[in-house]
């Protein structure tokens, strides 16, 4: 395994059959055991609302398990989803999850793009970005030391508080965050944060051209580090992929086209207003989901043609895997077996065969 790229597994506990929720959650941290036994560097954990597209409603419960569960690996969060909840809430929440995993923490963050959720809890998704921005600044300033004060547009903290506990890792834990817009990745230069990729939502916006698209959003990304003074080789560059790993391949592609398509069709499903139309800030996302859709660039056969799913054989999964990262500059492979209901020994095995006849030859 060629020294200094990482490798994560990644569950979003997605169970299409609930009366499964309570073993299936258990699987999730048998997954991450076995991850860390084999040697996997990082265990990415997610959070949904409203639906079995994945019933972890908060990334710091399930991150605060998964810390009493695995001892060396680093925990990651893909993504806390900023808006939806107060910024000190979020800060110390997280902190206290650095505290518990001895300074594990790798802090993802994004502002969600699922309406249903914000009909949920009654936020404005148009206004999605603007909440992520004014969050994430008041959670910086409750990890710095000392009280804080804050007067913006959606919180406010009128007398100074002291937010406790702070993060083990100083000045604060890794941030990540969820990039697929030029936005996106401008903020992340900006502030000189690592990214989040992520094969399904990056294809269904780009198609095709997904890969050569990502590339250029990534180098725009390192040259505005570098304006912003920001040094792009300490900085991480992980990605998302639904992967599945079996020493046949045809069989690989047939394991893993009934999770997938679940899997897609939950999100088409639910990147739809009520009303059928575009909200304010997710204008490409949207639009472009729906031509992928449209168009049936969803199918199975397409995602596995053009590398938004990759399932083979290990010499098939090393030859898509080493494309990436060439072509990306990928630091990090974070593979997600587990989708859509994969029975757990199933996925195992996936990534068990990654570990062993993958990983070493990307």
């Amino acid at each position: 395994m060629k020294k200094g790229l990482k490798w994560g597994v990644f569950s979003l506990s997605q169970y299409p059959d609930q009366s499964f929720r309570v073993e299936g959650l258990e699987s999730d941290m048998k997954l991450f055991e076995l991850a860390e036994a084999l040697g996997y560097d990082t265990a990415w954990v997610a959070e949904h609302l409203f639906s079995t597209y994945g019933i972890v409603t908060s990334t710091q419960v399930i991150a605060a398990a998964v810390a009493q569960r695995i001892k060396r690996m680093r925990i990651g969060t893909a993504v806390v989803v900023v808006p939806f909840n107060h910024p000190l809430r979020t800060a110390a929440d997280f902190a206290l999850v650095d505290c518990l995993s001895r300074g594990r923490l790798n802090f993802g963050i994004g502002r969600a793009y699922q309406p249903h959720e914000f009909v949920g809890l009654g936020v404005p998704m148009d206004q999605s970005r603007e909440m992520f921005d004014e969050g994430v600044d008041l959670i910086l300033r409750a990890w710095g030391e000392g009280k804080v004060t804050f007067d913006g547009t959606y919180w406010k903290v009128p007398e100074p508080i002291d937010v406790l506990p702070k993060p083990v890792q100083l000045p604060h834990p890794p941030i990540y965050q969820a990039s697929i817009s030029t936005e996106s990745f401008a903020n992340a230069a900006k502030h000189g944060w690592s990214v989040q990729l992520a094969a399904p939502f990056t294809y269904r916006t780009y198609r095709e051209e997904w890969i050569p698209r990502l590339g250029d959003e990534l180098r725009r990304y390192e040259k505005a580090l570098v304006a912003h003074g920001h040094d792009p080789s300490k900085l991480e560059r992980m990605i998302l992929l639904p992967f599945y790993c079996d020493t046949d391949g045809a069989r690989a592609r047939e394991t893993m086209r009934g999770p997938v398509e679940w899997f897609y069709e939950k999100v088409a499903s639910h990147q739809q207003t009520s009303a059928g139309g575009v909200v304010r800030g997710y204008e490409t996302t949207m639009t472009e989901g729906r031509k992928a859709r449209e168009m049936g660039y969803l199918a199975f056969d397409k995602l596995i043609e053009h590398g938004a799913c990759i399932a083979g054989d290990p010499q098939e999964c090393i030859d898509r895997l080493k494309r990436l990262k060439e072509e990306l500059g990928i630091t990090e492979f974070v593979l997600w077996s587990n989708m859509g209901g994969m029975p757990p020994v199933r996925a195992e095995n996936s990534i068990r065969l990654a570990w062993e006849q993958v990983a070493p030859f990307v």
